[in-house]
């Protein structure tokens, strides 16, 4: 297959040096160089010492059988135009070699798997469960109206007492829930998937709507339920988090005790805001000799695209924003063509006009369905993961407070071995023996959290394995999604200005 037209390949995020210091050794037989499979004969007893010489026609064929190979490569984005469900088929793995033929040499970047080297795992992986978030329905009226949600789980983790559970969910559950697991698990290292940000303008509307149904059908709520929905799987998907027991009441218990620490007006709500303030001063304050040659390059790549995904988001939004303004004039131009039909005495024109008119109104439908896929499907992810990102940024200043600690634990221990020096020096025995025993206190306590920091960086090393491992499988579904419905939105204009080309040779 053309190379222009594969995914483009992963940046090469690692080093030398990293790559020298995490990836595990590469096998003799695996390395990328032009070599020629021969056939050999494993019962043989003794091995031949001379290798045969290499005839013309053996080299012609083992250059036929590379270029059937290159030939069979799956072209992803064929699949993709003749079949939507090509989405969930196609494969990115390269075809397996024959016997005989030549390995390519490849200069592509290495693989996420090799960039990011296994490390030990927190849980076992194996588990199948899907979260569904649906039915938003409202509940009360007035200013203490609010939306409720079906959250429905199907799973197999023995840890869960049902396979399948429903349960009914208002927006200020899933905001304690993520409360929850921030406070138990972001100090371990690990990143907890933000939750849905709140909006005032939103529930402002939905509060003052008069039925259930002109709720439902404003855009705002179908935002949210799809953002609830992309919450919960990705905290499903960790295999740290799914095992929390508060996570499993969340999708499993009847009821739930009220989330009152999520108002902004509460004490919590205040607490939160003035530990935001004193994470931006030590952020601006405190200062890490870093060690890690890893973690200084991944902190320079997070703000990088971080950068590129805030402006790739804009851009997107405003497409969409486009998009709609494109169906909303369609649907305009339609309503005015099929006024003019009906004021035309031309039966033939009239009838034109007509036709002319309900192929816009069919126009305007694939421009609703494709500005709203691209909404949901590509730019609601997009700022999924500049709020993930934000975590990230969390969980390394996580690090940074424990390597503070760290030091100043050390700092503590050196003077006390100074002040027993200088004690001794100086003959006051009387308060040596305290002065050792400070010391060894202080040495278990400096041994202590210089563990804790070697723990919580393995651990937010793997955790952003997990990160990149997810993100680019996201976003080759998402590039491949993008143009589907491109390719899909083309298609139906096309099928449906063929429908009208009758009408336009009558009249012509």
């Amino acid at each position: 297959m053309d190379d222009s037209r594969e995914p483009p390949p992963l940046d090469d995020y690692e080093s030398e040096e990293e790559q020298d210091a995490y990836v595990p050794p590469v096998k003799k037989e695996e390395e990328t160089e032009v070599v020629v499979v021969e056939n050999v004969d494993l019962t043989s007893d003794v091995p031949e010492t001379t290798e045969p010489a290499v005839s013309v026609a053996e080299s012609q064929n083992s250059n036929d059988k590379a270029e059937k190979v290159e030939d069979n490569e799956e072209d992803l984005f064929q699949s993709a135009k003749e079949s939507p469900a090509a989405l969930q088929s196609v494969s990115l793995d390269n075809p397996p070699f024959e016997t005989g033929s030549k390995i390519p040499v490849s200069n592509d970047p290495p693989s996420v798997a090799t960039v990011y080297p296994a490390l030990p795992k927190e849980e076992d992986d194996e588990y199948d469960i899907t979260i569904d978030v649906s039915d938003p329905h409202k509940v009360g009226e007035g200013m203490n109206a609010y939306m409720s949600y079906k959250v429905r789980t199907k799973t197999s983790i023995p840890a869960f007492k049902r396979p399948d559970s429903t349960v009914d969910r208002r927006f200020s559950d899933f905001l304690g829930l993520h409360e929850k697991m921030v406070g138990k698990h972001r100090h371990a290292g690990r990143i907890v998937p933000p939750a849905p940000e709140k909006s005032i303008v939103g529930m402002t509307l939905v509060k003052m709507s008069k039925t259930e149904e002109e709720a439902a059908s404003i855009d705002f709520v179908e935002k949210r339920r799809a953002a609830l929905e992309r919450y919960l799987n990705r905290v499903a998907k960790h295999p740290a988090l799914v095992q929390d027991q508060d996570f499993h009441d969340f999708l499993e218990q009847p009821d739930l005790p009220p989330a009152t620490n999520t108002r902004a007006l509460s004490g919590a709500g205040v607490m939160r805001l003035v530990k935001n303030v004193e994470g931006a001063l030590n952020k601006m304050t405190i200062r890490m000799n870093e060690e890690d040659s890893w973690f200084e390059e991944k902190q320079q790549q997070i703000d990088s695209l971080e950068q590129q995904l805030r402006k790739l988001h804009v851009a997107f939004e405003g497409l969409v924003h486009h998009k709609k303004e494109l169906a909303v004039n369609t649907a305009s131009f339609a309503k005015s063509a099929a006024t003019l039909g009906n004021a035309e005495e031309h039966t033939a024109l009239s009838r034109a006009l007509s036709q002319l008119s309900d192929t816009f109104e069919k126009i305007e439908t694939v421009y609703q369905d494709e500005s709203n896929t691209e909404y949901f499907g590509i730019a609601e992810k997009l700022g999924d993961y500049l709020r993930i990102i934000t975590e990230i940024k969390e969980v390394f200043m996580i690090r940074v407070k424990s390597w503070q600690i760290w030091q100043t634990n050390e700092q503590v221990l050196q003077r006390k071995k100074e002040s027993e020096a200088k004690m001794q020096a100086a003959g006051r025995s009387d308060k040596i023996a305290q002065v050792q025993s400070e010391i060894k206190d202080m040495e278990i306590r400096v041994e202590s959290s210089k563990k804790d920091f070697d723990e919580l960086s393995v651990a937010i090393k793997r955790d952003i394995q997990r990160f990149e491992l997810d993100r680019v499988a996201e976003f080759r579904q998402i590039v491949l999604l993008f143009l589907q419905t491109l390719m899909k939105c083309q298609e139906q204009t096309i099928k449906n200005w063929e429908g009208f080309m009758p009408e336009a040779r009558a009249i012509a």
